[in-house]
Formats: structure tokens, C-alpha cells, sequence
């Protein structure tokens, strides 16, 4: 027993010892990164300064956009007759004086056998003066018969020109068909509309125009404005149009108008802002919004409104530092003008914040 004892004594000695070294510490995890932004994400972003703006508030009207009345001519045909010729087609482009239709009328067909009859009255006038004139030298006819004469040329040369005038009103020249009458354009522009085609019965005392020409080069927007934001519109308040069919290419002009009376039907005030048109883009019925402002007087911090993300129902702005410190901070809006949002604190004048892709910014620092 004694033999075995000695053994089992040492080796519960070296547990012993074993149990009484200090533990080795765990090693250490290293700190992680904080999130910064990628040279391709640095080179995406766009950034801009928190300002301090006085606050402007924003009125958006539904518009429409018009002809330029005072570049819109209305041909109306000044007989009547039936056509036989239409030259143009809508949207087409013409010249002053072109020739958008012939009629066959007998109205012309009247005038220019009265302007014959008057052209051969003349010259037969003219021959009984001269054979008056020689009876009068020599002694064959009286005094009162040469002025008889003469004042019949008078008469004649009176028609004459009367009809001239006439010819000159309607267009009508030397050579062209009795019956035809030539209807023209009055001024360069484009065929907007279009009532007249080959055989259209005309009357003279037609009151709808046959064709308008409008040059486009400058459009109205017509904007409607209810009852409670009139005294925020008056003439000279700048303005931004905006149209469905280009909605990124703003046009900036001035209400120079706004209509005395109200529709009595939708109960608006209509506005008017003169717009350039030099690429004819704009065309007459495109819906519009006109955006007017007026200023507060009151004074606001404002981003851009791309700065501002919306999440989980909180606004978020990306204030800038350095590419290794990009803060995410709650703001709280208080309107929207211009392209910039105002905001009630979070944020002080000067600060820089992310403008552009930062929504994509915000996700990848907030993974």
C-alpha cells in the first residue's frame, strides 16, 4: 500500500501547482471602424451649406398654356362661295402672303364684271370727250355739251378707281379666274387651326375663321387663382411655369395680368404670364403649373430639399465633417420652396450636409 501512495501523492501535488498558475487573459477583439465613405461613394455625393433665408411661401396654380392673342391672326374669307383648293395643312409653317385656299364665288365673279363694265365706260367716256371736244372747237356743240362730257369722264374714272379699291380689299388680280378669290395669309406664323376643306360651302357672313396663324413665339400661361389667394398674386410677381411635357425645364417669366373679374362658374381669377417661346415647345392647351412666391418676412435655416431623408417617419439630414466623420441627425421641416426646405433647428448656419445621392449615403453609414 505504502509503495503506491508516494506516486499518487506527487501527481496530486502537480495538480495542485497546475491550479495555482494565473490564468492567461483572452485576446483581445480589435475596435470596429467607423463607417466612412468610399472613394466611389465620396465621388457620388454633392454637398451644400446649411443656410439662414428669409422664408418665402410658395402658391402653385393650375395653368394652361395660350396663344399670344396680339400674334394670333383669324382669316376670315370676305365672300362667299365654295372651295375648291386648300393649300396648307394644320401645323404647317407659311409666309405672308401665301396662299392657303382658292374659292369659286360669285360674289367676285359680280365685282369683275362691274370692274369691265366700268373700264369699257371709261374708254367710251373718253372717246365721246375727245369727239365732243372737236365738235366744241369747231363750233358744233355746245359749251354745255363739252362739259357734259367731261364730267361723264369724271364719273367714269370714279367707278374706275372704286374698283380698284374694291380689287385691292379682296386680293383680286389682273388675269386669274373671274369667280376666284385667293384667301391668303396675313402674316408668317403656323396653321394652329384648320375649318375649311375642298367643297366647303362658305357663307359671306360666316363668323367662324377659316384658318389661325399664330407664330408661337411667345405663349401666354393662364393660371387660376381661388378667391382666398388673390391678394398673394399681382401684376410684376415673378413666376415659374412648369408644363406636364417638361416637367424639368422651367420657364420663368412675370404675371403681367390678373383678369378683373371672376369665372362665375369656377369662381378663379385668372392670371397671365407672358412666356418665351423660341424652340416652340410650348403649344397652346398643355397643362401647366405656374408657381408664384411672396416673402414672409420671417427668416429660416434651409437644405437643399435633396438633402433630406425620410425614415421610418422621421426627417434625416447627413451633416458632413470629413469622409471618416458623417453625422445622421434628425431635423424637423417646416416647408418647402424653391428646391430648399426649411427646417425648425437641428442643424446651424454653415454647417455642410450631403446633397446628392444621400439617401445612398445614408444607408451605407447606417447599416
Amino acid at each position: 500500500m505504502q509503495r503506491y501512495f508516494l506516486p499518487i501523492l506527487l501527481l496530486a501535488a502537480g495538480f495542485s501547482a497546475c491550479s495555482e498558475r494565473p490564468a492567461e487573459a483572452p485576446a483581445s477583439r480589435p475596435a470596429a471602424a467607423a463607417p466612412m465613405l468610399s472613394d466611389s461613394l465620396l465621388a457620388r455625393i454633392a454637398l451644400d451649406t446649411v443656410r439662414q433665408q428669409p422664408v418665402v411661401n410658395e402658391l402653385k396654380l393650375t395653368a394652361k398654356i395660350a396663344y399670344d392673342e396680339a400674334r394670333v391672326n383669324k382669316v376670315y374669307p370676305l365672300v362667299g362661295g365654295i372651295v375648291t383648293k386648300v393649300n396648307v395643312t394644320l401645323g404647317q409653317y407659311v409666309q405672308a402672303g401665301q396662299v392657303l385656299a382658292e374659292i369659286e364665288s360669285s360674289d367676285i365673279a359680280t365685282f369683275r364684271s362691274e370692274a369691265t363694265t366700268a373700264s369699257v365706260d371709261l374708254a367710251k367716256a373718253r372717246q365721246e370727250l375727245a369727239s365732243t371736244k372737236e365738235l366744241y372747237t369747231d363750233g358744233l356743240a355746245s359749251a354745255r355739251e363739252y362739259k357734259l362730257a367731261q364730267q361723264e369722264v369724271r364719273r367714269a374714272q370714279a367707278e374706275v378707281q372704286k374698283n380698284s379699291q374694291i380689287e385691292a380689299i379682296y386680293g383680286t388680280q389682273a388675269g386669274q379666274s373671274a369667280a376666284r378669290y385667293l384667301v391668303k395669309a396675313p402674316a408668317a406664323g403656323y396653321v394652329v387651326e384648320k375649318t375649311v376643306n375642298p367643297r366647303t360651302q362658305l357663307r359671306a357672313d360666316n363668323d367662324q375663321p377659316s384658318f389661325v396663324i399664330s407664330d408661337l413665339k411667345t405663349v401666354w400661361a393662364l393660371g387660376s387663382v381661388y378667391e382666398d389667394d388673390i391678394s398673394r398674386v399681382r401684376p410684376g410677381t415673378p413666376a415659374i411655369v412648369k408644363t406636364l411635357a417638361y416637367p424639368n425645364e422651367p420657364v420663368t417669366g412675370k404675371i403681367d395680368n390678373a383678369f378683373s373679374a371672376l369665372d362665375p362658374e369656377s369662381r378663379v381669377m385668372t392670371v397671365r404670364v407672358p412666356l418665351p417661346n423660341p424652340a416652340n415647345k410650348l403649344k397652346p392647351e398643355m397643362f401647366a403649373t405656374i408657381t408664384v412666391a411672396s416673402a414672409t418676412g420671417a427668416r429660416k435655416l434651409s437644405v437643399p430639399s435633396s438633402a433630406l431623408v425620410f425614415e421610418r417617419s422621421r426627417s434625416y439630414v447627413l451633416v458632413f465633417h470629413d469622409r471618416q466623420h458623417v453625422e445622421t441627425r434628425p431635423v424637423e421641416t417646416a416647408g418647402t420652396t424653391a428646391g430648399r426646405t426649411y427646417l425648425n433647428g437641428g442643424v446651424v448656419p454653415g454647417e455642410r450636409v450631403v446633397s446628392r445621392n444621400a439617401l445612398l449615403a445614408y444607408h451605407t453609414l447606417n447599416q
